[in-house]
């Protein structure tokens, strides 16, 4: 714990090692922790499973990045300085706008994450 969960198209290899460096990087400055707790997750999402816009496909104008950072409760000016950090990883890994990356924040209590069984209280 954190996790982030990144859903992006259909991308090479190349991409996501760079955006998992410097999402990595961006998250742990911001959060003050140790990238050996972080954990990156992708899932693609290709034109023919992406809507927006009420257009379906290659019809819909804009493909968004979303990104879900799962961690446990942080100050707003600390998720903020993340959402900066991820938003200018993403821009520089998929060469994106940075209006089409879209970054969620989902707090979980220590008492809601366990690891081999056992909560991290």
């Amino acid at each position: 714990m954190p996790f982030i969960e990144i859903i992006d198209n259909d991308c090479s290899q190349e991409i996501r090692e760079v955006a998992t460096e410097s999402m990595t990087k961006g998250l742990c400055d911001a959060y003050g922790i140790s990238a050996d707790i972080v954990t990156c997750y992708y899932f693609s999402a290709p034109a023919n499973s992406y809507g927006h816009a009420g257009k379906f496909g290659t019809s819909a104008e804009i493909y968004r990045i979303f990104i879900k950072v799962h961690a446990f409760p942080r100050p707003q000016k600390a998720k903020a300085e993340a959402a900066r950090a991820i938003t200018a990883a993403a821009v520089k890994a998929y060469n994106a706008d940075p209006k089409h990356v879209i970054v969620y924040f989902c707090d979980r209590e220590p008492s809601d994450a366990f690891h081999a069984g056992v909560a991290s209280t």
